[in-house]
Parts: structure tokens; sequence; C-alpha cells
């Protein structure tokens, strides 16, 4: 079965970063019907290096209540629907920081034992299976490079996540199969991120942003943002 998670991301400038904590809210709040065990949000500080992470096993529209006043301008949001790994155990809730990377995932990994049994170096933290997928994006074989890492992870899974050290401020979005995202911009050049187009509307309204149209990801589609703007 696939797991029924709500994720969801932004990349704001200029003028537009005052609204992030307001989008924030209103992506925990949009994305808790796609599962209400365990919310969290990640995001780099916008003057320095540094990368944030709050989660708790509450739902969204709870955590709005109370998430940082410091959120900064390049975001990762996750609600969970708990399928593997108990949400009391918060390194089961999202997002999941593997050393390097902080990610949020939808959908279902069917190889994580396999994926982590080829990282010798890496300790598993939790049961959940999208710290699989994360771990092995950051300490797979560099050899592979990023696309052959993601070609290992199986089954059905949309994934966002952050670098959480160096200088540049990316956000990485990727969808392997089934698990939907979808993508729009406004007209200053912000970026917002979240599984499915209805969502991502209504998350934008509240947060009092407008956008042009929504782009569905396609399966097997792997793209990054910097400073809002597609980059290759």
């Amino acid at each position: 079965t696939i797991s029924m998670c709500g994720i969801g991301a932004f990349q704001l400038v200029d003028s537009e970063v005052r609204f992030a904590r307001p989008l924030c809210q209103a992506l925990l709040r949009e994305l808790e019907v796609r599962g209400a065990h365990a919310s969290g949000i990640a995001w780099h500080e916008n003057d320095n290096n540094k990368t944030w992470v709050q989660k708790s096993a509450q739902r969204g529209s709870l955590l709005a209540k109370v998430i940082d006043q410091e959120v900064g301008s390049t975001c990762i949001v996750h609600t969970r629907y708990a399928t593997q790994g108990s949400p009391s155990d918060n390194n089961n809730n999202h997002p999941i920081d593997v050393g390097g990377l902080v990610g949020v995932h939808n959908g279902h990994v069917s190889n994580d034992n396999a994926l982590i049994a080829r990282l010798p170096k890496y300790i598993r933290k939790g049961q959940v299976d999208s710290e699989a997928a994360f771990a092995y994006l950051q300490h797979g074989p560099k050899s592979d490079g990023l696309s052959g890492r993601l070609s290992k992870i199986k089954g059905g899974a949309a994934l966002i996540w952050l670098n959480s050290e160096g200088p540049r401020k990316l956000l990485h979005i990727a969808r392997l199969r089934t698990s939907p995202l979808c993508f729009a911009h406004t007209e200053a050049g912000s970026v917002i991120v979240a599984s499915t187009e209805h969502i991502l509307e209504r998350a934008c309204k509240q947060a009092g942003l407008k956008i042009g149209k929504v782009t569905h990801l396609d399966e097997g589609v792997y793209i990054r943002f910097e400073k809002g703007a597609l980059i290759q």
C-alpha cells in the first residue's frame, strides 16, 4: 500500500520572504488531510548556513500554532500518515536528518533494509522506510551520481530535501512514481511545492500569495531550485 503523507516546500525571494511563516502554517493545515499522526518542518536560516528542524507527534494544524517565528525563506513541510515506525519516536517523524541532508517523503520505499545494508558506516536512527531513502541519497556511492542513487530507491515515492551543509541553499524535489507532486511560481519568482494542486492553491491563497500555472511533476523526474529559479 502507498502511504498517504503530505509534503510541501517553498523558496521565497525578495519581498515575499515575509510570507514564510504564514505560508508554512497554511501548508501544515492544508496538508493535514493527507496525514495527522505527526508533522514537521525544516528550513534554512536566511543569513547563514544553519538548517533547523521542528517536528512532533501532533497534527499539522497544531504544529502551525507553535512553529518558530524565524522560519527561513527555504523550507520543507510534512504531515505524516504513519505506516512504518511509531510517531511516538520522533526519529520516525519527518523531516528526517541523515547528516548533511534533511528530507520529507510521501509514499513507500520497498527496499529500505537493502539500502541501509549498502551503507556500512550509517547508523539507522528510526524504523521508518523514508530514512533509508535519504541516507542512501546522501551517503550512497558518489560514483553513481545523484540520478544513479535515486534509481536504486524502489517503491512509490515523492521526495523533497535540503542540503543541511554547504553554502548553497538548494531545494530538491523528485518524484519516483505514484506519489503526486506539483509546484508553481509567483510573479516575483518564488516557488511553492505541494502534494496536490488543490492543496497548493488553497495554501497560497491563505497565505496571500498569487501563483501562476501549476506544473505536475512526471514520474522519474528530479529537479532543483535556487532562489526560486529552476537550475540545471
